[in-house]
Formats: C-alpha cells, structure tokens, sequence
C-alpha cells in the first residue's frame, strides 16, 4: 500500500536527508519524492510517496514529528487515481 505524507521542513542543513532517513529506518520505501519551496518564505514542503507492507502510517507520521526541522506532517488523503509523479 501507498500513502503520500506531506512533511513541512524549516530550511536547514541535512533536513531532508534526516526526514528521508528516519522513513527507510522505519522499513518504509520511498517510491517518490517531491520538494516545493514557498515563495513567501515559509517551510520548504517535502511530498514523500511512501509505501508499507502492513506497517502503519500514522506511527510514522508521528515519528516524523519528532525530528529537530519539521513544522508540520500530516498523511495526504488519496484521491482516485492520484499519484506523485516526480
């Protein structure tokens, strides 16, 4: 199964690598990913198409939580037939 997570980072060194490496220690794959940049300053917005074998999302919603740069995470509601295409 796949679900897309929408994580907003403060703009720091290694933040990405951090929100990147804390999915695939956890056992999920990342199949995509996207970064937008807000261009009245605010967070950098990182969409991470993520893909589990039975292991719940909002736990690592939850852990992505904990990490020094992120504002925000929240799990992206599928719609029909969307996909993040990088």
């Amino acid at each position: 199964m796949n679900r897309t997570i929408e994580v907003g980072l403060t703009h720091a060194e290694g933040a990405i690598v951090r929100t990147l490496g804390l999915i695939e220690r956890r056992g999920f794959v990342v199949n995509a990913v996207e970064t937008l940049q807000d261009p009245h300053g605010g967070p950098l917005l990182l969409r991470v198409e993520v893909g589990s074998r039975g292991r719940p999302f909002d736990v690592l919603v939850r852990q992505i939580l904990r990490l020094f740069d992120v504002r925000h995470a929240l799990l992206v509601e599928p719609q029909a037939g969307q996909r993040l295409v990088c």
